[in-house]
Order: C-alpha cells, then structure tokens, then sequence
C-alpha cells in the first residue's frame, strides 16, 4: 500500500505540474492585453507600464513561467489582476460555495439514482423500469445551460416559488461564518431563518447540475444490478432461502458498486465542470464564477490557479476511487 500511495503522489504531482504549465502558457498566448483591460482605454502609457511592472508583466514569458513556479512552491497563487487581492485569498473565499453545491448534487444523486437503479433492475420489464429508463434516456439529451435556463423560466418566472440566482437572500446576507457552507453554518448556529433560505436557493442549481449525472448513475446501477442479478451466487442465495431484501442487500448491491465508483470518480469531474456553467447562469458565487470573470479579464494567475484546483480536486478523488475499490473488493491488488 506504502508503495502505491509514492507512486500515485509522484505520478498525480507530474500531471499537477503538467496542468500547470500548459494553462500558464495556453493563458499567456491569448492577444490581449489585461492591463489595459483593467485600467480601461483611457489610460496613459505610464500608469500601463507602472501596472505591468507591479504585476511582473514587463518580464519575458520564460521569466514570467519561473517566477510563477517559484511562488508556488511558496504556496503563492499569485496576485489577481481583476480582484487586486491574491489569488489564494480569492479562493478561500469562492470555493465553499463551489463546495456546497457539488456536495449538494453528489448527495441528491446517491440517495436518489442508486435505490431507483436497483428498484428498476429487481422489477425489469415492469411499467416502473420502463418509466424510469424512458426518463434517464431523455435527461441525458438536454444540455445542461438548456436545463438550468428552463428551469429559471418555469420556477421563478412562471410560479414565482424558487429564486432566481445567488446563495442567499440579500436582505438577510450570509449567515455567521464557520465552515463557508451556508447550509451548514446556519444548521450549526440555529438560524432557521437563513437555513430556509439558503436551501431554496440552492434547490435550482443542484437539480440543474444533478440531472445529466443523475441519468447517467441511475443506468450504471440498473445495467450493473441486472448483470449481478444472474450470477451463480445470486441463483444459490435465493436458493438457500435467503429474504429477498438480504440477497439485495448483502450479495446484489455490494458486488454492483465497484463499476459504479469508478462512475463517481467521473461524476466528480462532470460536476466540476458543469459548475462553471450553473455558477454562472444562477450568479452563484463560486470558483467557477470566479474562474469564468477571470477568463474574461485574461486574469492569468486567477485562470491558472482555478485550473491547477480543480486539477488537484480531480486526482485526488481518483486516488480515493483506487483506495475505495480495495474497500469494497479485498481481492484486488492495488499496483
């Protein structure tokens, strides 16, 4: 195991520098210029010359890409040019809600797409089974801006029920902060006021984000459930008389869910990457909020950072897959 987990670190460190280095200089080719864009185009050639040195942009690229290396080392994100504040501290502060709503969503999916994929596997060919495949095949058509938009419209436009965006009713602001998820600071210092409201707001978003994964989960288990459902050891099980519910539980769902982490692993990276585009249609305060405004600032050390984070998030969670398998399965040897 000690031997695996060196070789996974040094392995996911090449992939960290790698992700790094290529946004860096993906970054820094695009024609613009964010100085000007951030002091706007009136601005004389002094004060552009005095912000490009404050920000080390009067420097050749090669010396830009050491210099930026070196700070990171330090544990330094450097500075955003947007923001005026570093980028670490920019971070701290966006990615709870990021956070809050991918944890939303992975949750949502769990306790709903894996117990409808066994319901549909152990009642395959029922009117059940077939409602609920009919509904994943068409959930996995609409893309998720689509969904997110129509949602908004239907919601909040049409039956005025759900909010429209943010993470919290403006009037009441942000409850008292302890962990940065408002959910849970409100659970934490009783606010049931800020509670109510942080969960509706949060309603729109997480189904938004949730539903092409949810399908894509829910088709996993039941495929998987029905394969599982013919095995040999399955057939002696019920064989020996065993409840139902028992032979489900203990023999049908654990052998299932190998195929299924591996699903979880991507689901990870597919919530990720989908926040960017729900944080910004719902105006969530997020990393991908914040990452999208850098995009369009050419923020290069915001752009960077963000890319490296969720780089970083990604392998990590990979690596717990491996640990879980083993978790799951004894018999399978990590290498």
């Amino acid at each position: 195991m000690t031997n695996f987990l060196i070789r996974r670190f040094f392995s996911m460190l090449v992939v960290w520098v790698g992700v790094a280095t290529l946004t860096f200089f993906i970054a820094n080719v695009i024609p613009s210029d964010p100085v000007r864009l951030r002091l706007g185009p009136k601005a004389n050639e002094a004060a552009v010359a005095k912000a490009r040195k404050e920000f080390g942009l009067d420097q050749p690229l090669p010396v830009q890409f050491l210099n930026y290396f070196e700070r990171l080392l330090h544990g330094d994100l450097g500075q955003s040019i947007r923001t005026n504040q570093p980028v670490l501290s920019d971070l701290e502060n966006f990615f709870p809600a990021t956070l809050e709503l991918t944890l939303t969503s992975a949750i949502l999916i769990i306790l709903i797409a894996i117990p409808l994929g066994v319901l549909a596997a152990i009642h395959f060919g029922s009117f059940f089974d077939r409602l609920c495949d009919l509904a994943a095949s068409s959930l996995m058509g609409f893309p998720i801006f689509w969904t997110a938009l129509i949602m908004q419209l239907f919601f909040y436009g049409f039956l005025n029920i759900l909010p429209l965006d943010s993470r919290i009713d403006l009037l009441l602001g942000a409850p008292h902060h302890i962990t940065g998820l408002f959910i849970l600071d409100s659970l934490l210092t009783r606010d049931w006021p800020r509670l109510l409201s942080s969960v509706q707001h949060i309603i729109l978003p997480t189904v938004a984000l949730s539903i092409a994964s949810f399908a894509e989960i829910f088709r996993q288990v039941r495929a998987n459930v029905l394969e599982t459902l013919k095995t040999d050891f399955v057939r002696t099980a019920r064989a020996k008389g065993l409840p139902g519910r028992l032979v489900t539980l203990r023999h049908v769902l654990r052998n299932s869910l190998l195929p299924v982490v591996t699903m979880f692993g991507l689901l990870l990276s597919d919530l990720l990457s989908g926040a960017f585009i729900i944080e910004y249609i719902f105006n969530w305060p997020g990393i991908g909020m914040y990452g999208m405004q850098s995009v369009i600032g050419v923020d290069y050390s915001a752009v960077v950072s963000v890319t490296l984070v969720v780089a970083l998030i990604c392998t990590i969670t990979n690596l717990l897959v491996d640990l879980t398998y083993k978790l799951l399965d004894p018999r399978i040897q990590l290498t």
